[in-house]
């Protein structure tokens, strides 16, 4: 794409690792993607802001900020391999956004590579109808060199020359085609029409003047089709092998022809939040998040085209060598300009847009200003993290003072991040090389939010936890190689919890403080959150499913209820951070429960209700017998994708040496979305057009709707998957894959937990 618009004047290749768009070291070492890379580049009088993405599990939280900026996408899958478990995880995280997606079937030379196979396994395991829009041409005396590709919209014949950079094509038109490929594009461009027709009115009564699929004007068949993906009602299909330079320039035209402009995508959600002062309770599930105690959320609309206001989000923190922090934002309001002060309504915190940056991967465009519906770069940013909401006057270099309350608070829905799994202590060479590590641990999870990093009282170690083992050998490299971090990491470990069984007493606690003169009384109860629990909680207390409530009415004539609630959440926290009394490890699924609080009538200020909440809730957890705690351990959602034969021995392995429970067998449930839905893209998968595959040599393989693989679903303890590639690779004859997604903690059994204490 970058070479055929002319943003470079050399095709990059994985293999060789001089890739544009993967240019970290560690990318272009294993021929994979990490990092999600931005670059703007123009075709056909389009800007277009294409992100490159990871497909790794591992780094899934770098999709998830992706999608999360994105007007539209394209869902790349390999024609040898259809569509896989990854590919559904992602289309559902697209779903959500409601991204309208074009699909482009990739790898079309390879032998076994099946274009008809694979567009029904996206009408059967996506559940969306499909528009095919161009189809494979295979030359050659045995028709199965793959050279082209027929455009059925515009009914012509579009050949590359062989072994070129892919800028020298022929075009063959609809008349001069061989009587084969005149017959596949009528058949490929009724299908076309009559699934258009379902959804637009026009494109029908232009048919019934015609009566002719085929006499339907290119422009009319483009307008029905551009408006009915971006409704999200079809998918249009386009093929190619990229590593051949085939098919490429069509599927630019597609993302200018059929994905939306910023202006035809719904401005996101946002909301102001504000002191809350009133009364209220809501019933949440075990794992809802709720907002932070003492605040209120209203709805905000943004617009697009305001002169008034500039807004934006931070999406992505990268570590440049020479530039420094650079912070990737997409502009959705207003006009953000060098330069100016903008407010970071997350924090508070004011900072000065020095140098304002296009990206084109690793290099950089200096710009004066960038309009909505763009992505910027903040060079030399301080304090901008992920997920952070940007606000700047619309005219003004430095207007955040004329800025109301509302759009002084605020944020666009925040990025959410997946809880970390594995854990490894990280610890600097010698004393000296301290200060360097806590620099660059710095740099680096601004750049990842999905790392975490906590400090173990007990161990005195300090520890980094991620999404997957992978995920925390990367940022070890990361660390030692880019950030030259003088560090030493230990072996990487499963994170496991404690939680408790059974209730406390009732604590009651009163305090005084001099200092402040402040004094308090209050009676705390903490109880155990078990799974699938619905909880009469205010709020979540952290990430770790650890729960507060607090009485209906706690009011005081000096002291407002917002600030008291405050307190309490402060007293709160250090309580269940103490760890619990196995191995001193995190509380998790605790449930604090402060029933009353009294404030004496003369007092000013609540910091007595914190102390008093913290040595309650800690006096409560004390009386907890040992024997009534209990561990935690993550437990995930596998999902092995096999050959009908490999299942029974790849069953017995995930249910007796791996002791997990078997969710279903046979057809894959991730992409399900009711019965009847199901039912239906079944049917149609199988009644769907589609050409012939020439690619599939054995004619049993051509009937075949999807792939045949079958899906072993599973929830298994994350421990009993570590190692677990090459033990399937043995079981399948190397032929099975498999997908790990956290599902939940849960409580180990008493001989569990004797090999975790052991191990831990």
């Amino acid at each position: 794409m970058l070479y055929y618009s002319g943003l470079i004047n050399r095709i990059g290749d994985v293999d060789h690792g001089d890739t544009v768009t993967d240019y970290l070291p560690a990318e272009r070492d294993r021929g994979i993607t990490i990092q999600s890379a931005a670059v703007t580049f123009n075709w056909a009088g389009h800007k277009v802001n294409l992100i490159d993405t990871p497909g790794h599990a591992d780094f899934t939280f770098e999709v998830i900020r992706s999608i999360r900026v994105l007007d539209g996408a394209v869902t790349i899958l390999d024609g040898v391999a259809g569509v896989e478990a990854q590919t559904e995880k992602v289309w559902r995280q697209a779903n959500e956004s409601s991204i309208p997606r074009i699909v482009f079937v990739n790898k079309m030379d390879r032998p076994g590579a099946g274009f008809g196979r694979t567009v029904r396994e996206v009408v059967a395991k996506l559940n969306t109808k499909v528009g095919i829009v161009n189809l494979p041409y295979f030359a050659g005396s045995e028709g199965a060199d793959f050279a082209g590709v027929v455009d059925v919209v515009d009914q012509k014949l579009i050949q590359w020359k062989e072994n070129s950079d892919g800028k020298e094509v022929s075009v063959t038109d609809y008349a001069d085609l061989e009587e084969r490929l005149q017959q596949e594009v009528v058949a490929a461009r009724t299908a076309l029409v009559e699934t258009l027709c379902e959804m637009d009115e026009a494109l029908v009564e232009e048919y019934l003047e015609l009566e002719d699929y085929v006499a339907i004007p290119a422009s009319s068949i483009r307008r029905a089709l551009r408006k009915a993906t971006l409704e999200r009602s079809i998918v249009p299909v386009l093929c190619g092998a990229s590593f051949r330079n085939i098919g490429v320039q069509p599927l630019l035209e597609a993302i200018v022809s059929y994905l939306p402009s910023p202006a035809e995508r719904p401005p996101p959600t946002a909301v102001s939040k504000t002191q809350l002062d009133t009364k209220g309770k809501k019933k949440i599930k075990a794992k809802t998040a709720q907002m932070a105690a003492g605040e209120a959320e209203e709805a905000y609309e943004i617009d697009p085209d305001s002169k008034h206001i500039a807004c934006a989000l931070a999406f992505k923190v990268t570590n440049d060598p020479i530039r420094g922090i650079l912070v990737f934002v997409r502009v959705y309001a207003g006009r953000l300009q060098q330069n100016a002060v903008v407010l970071n309504t997350s924090n508070g915190q004011k900072e000065r847009i020095s140098r304002l940056l296009q990206m084109q991967a690793d290099k950089s465009v200096e710009v004066p200003e960038v309009e909505a519906g763009n992505i910027a770069v903040i060079m030399g940013s301080k304090e901008i993290r992920t997920g952070d909401t940007i606000v700047a006057h619309g005219s003004k270099k430095d207007g955040t003072n004329h800025l109301s309350t509302k759009e002084k608070t605020l944020q666009l829905n925040p990025i959410q991040v997946p809880p970390p799994v594995f854990f490894a202590s990280i610890e600097p060479q010698t004393l000296a090389d301290k200060r360097g590590m806590d620099e660059a641990l710095d740099i680096l999870l601004r750049e990842d939010p999905s790392l975490q990093l906590t400090f173990d009282q007990d161990s005195s170690q300090t520890l980094i936890s991620g999404m997957g083992e992978l995920h925390l050998d990367i940022a070890k490299d990361r660390l030692i190689n880019s950030l030259k971090a003088k560090i030493e990491m230990g072996r990487i470990q499963v994170s496991y919890k404690e939680t408790i069984q059974s209730p406390s007493v009732e604590v009651e606690k009163a305090v005084s403080l001099e200092d402040s003169g402040s004094s308090a009384s209050v009676k705390v109860s903490v109880s155990p959150v078990f799974e699938d629990d619905e909880v009469d909680a205010t709020e979540l207390l952290d990430t770790e499913n650890n729960h507060l409530s607090y009485p209906e009415t706690v009011e005081h004539k000096f002291i407002s209820r917002a600030d008291i609630i405050h307190a309490i959440r402060i007293g709160a926290v250090p309580a269940v951070a103490k760890g619990g009394k196995l191995a001193r490890l995190p509380l998790h699924s605790v449930h604090i429960n402060v029933s009353s609080v009294e404030i004496p009538d003369d007092v000013l200020d609540a910091s007595a209700v914190s102390t008093a909440v913290r040595l309650a809730a800690e006096e409560a957890l004390e009386s907890i017998a040992k024997t009534d705690f209990a561990l935690m351990e993550p437990v995930m959602d596998v999902r092995v994708i096999l050959n009908e034969e490999d299942i029974g021995q790849v069953v017995n392995d995930m249910s007796g040496n791996r002791r997990g429970n078997i969710v279903s067998l046979g057809e894959d449930d991730s992409h399900i979305a009711n019965s009847e839905a199901d039912t239906y893209f079944k049917k149609l998968a199988e009644e769907v057009y589609v050409p012939k595959d020439y690619t599939m040599y054995l004619s049993k393989h051509e009937s075949r709707t999807t792939s045949q693989q079958s899906i072993v679903h599973a929830r298994v303890a994350l421990a009993m998957m570590r190692g677990y590639l090459p033990t399937l690779r043995s079981l399948t004859q190397g032929r099975g894959t498999y997908l790990l997604d956290f599902y939940r903690y849960e409580r180990v059994t008493p001989d569990r937990a004797d090999e975790i204490l052991n191990e831990i």
